[in-house]
């Protein structure tokens, strides 16, 4: 179908929108993202039964719930993910667990803490869990804890539900990972339970200082292709709530197209295996 000029965003609607996105999540919008805008938040003034992109724009800002706000990021983002995604990455988060697991041991503490941001339907935190209880450094009486952060309710709805189909497996469709981990249920595969009960997930703004209330000593977080969406106040304030919600020998896993050097002090780049990950620095 053809657009008219009426249909289409205009260019100063197109600026409000996108510098409410900018103001609100520090997600840059670079370049003539209008149309793309326009297809995936159309369907929004037909539900809301409003007549153009200002009286959206005039929605949401009046929305006091911030609903409307945040389902307008989670439609501009993308929430591609699988299981066991970047392998390479993983390998150094597996390595690594037997040296976080010795500092937990110097502070005679047993839990091991993993924070997973932007984790979107769950599989990158389902992934870590997996990984880090199969590791077999973590029995008998230690807690494994992990939490997922994202602003799309619809996705936590399905992260928490820990259901998937076989687009979750993509890549890495090895059918052993499928029967060893999941349970069958026609076209869907559910999450063994033992490898659920002790990630939880919640809806927040990683620029909100608020979304990591109760969220500290975190031993390892992931982070991976945020950043590259954002200005450098946004990550500025991001990588600063990740310092302050991490112990002491904290690890950081951003994407592989990501980089924080010359970008702040808060965190050191380490090269492992032709990774580089980010260690705080104290």
């Amino acid at each position: 179908m053809t657009l008219s000029k009426k249909d289409l965003m205009s260019e100063e609607e197109f600026a409000l929108l996108r510098d409410l996105i900018n103001r609100e999540f520090g997600i840059q919008l670079r370049g003539d993202k209008r149309l793309t805008f326009h297809t995936k938040v159309s369907h929004r003034l037909n539900i809301l039964g409003l007549k153009s992109y200002r009286d959206y724009y005039e929605f949401i800002i009046s929305d006091s719930s911030r609903e409307e706000l945040f389902r307008l990021a989670s439609h501009i983002t993308n929430n591609e993910t699988y299981f066991f995604r970047e392998k390479m990455q993983l390998d150094v988060f597996s390595n690594l667990l037997k040296e976080i697991k010795k500092e937990r041991q110097k502070k005679n503490q047993n839990i091991l803490k993993i924070l997973s941001l932007a984790c979107s339907s769950g599989e990158e935190a389902y992934t870590l869990n997996i990984l880090a209880q199969e590791s077999g450094l973590f029995i008998w009486d230690w807690d494994i804890r992990i939490i997922g952060i994202d602003i799309d309710k619809n996705a936590l709805k399905k992260a928490k539900g820990a259901s998937y189909t076989k687009n979750s497996f993509r890549l890495n469709g090895n059918i052993d990972i499928v029967n060893k981990y999941f349970t069958a249920e026609g076209d869907h595969y559910s999450l063994r339970k033992i490898f659920t009960k002790n990630v939880d997930f919640r809806h927040g703004n990683l620029l909100d200082i608020n979304s990591f209330t109760d969220i500290n000593d975190i031993d390892v977080v992931f982070c991976r292709n945020v950043l590259i969406y954002m200005n450098d106040s946004a990550i500025s304030r991001i990588i600063k709530n990740l310092y302050n919600s991490m112990t002491d020998s904290g690890y950081l896993f951003i994407g592989s197209a990501e980089s924080l050097i010359q970008r702040t002090d808060l965190f050191s780049p380490e090269y492992n295996n032709g990774i580089i990950v980010y260690r705080k620095n104290v």
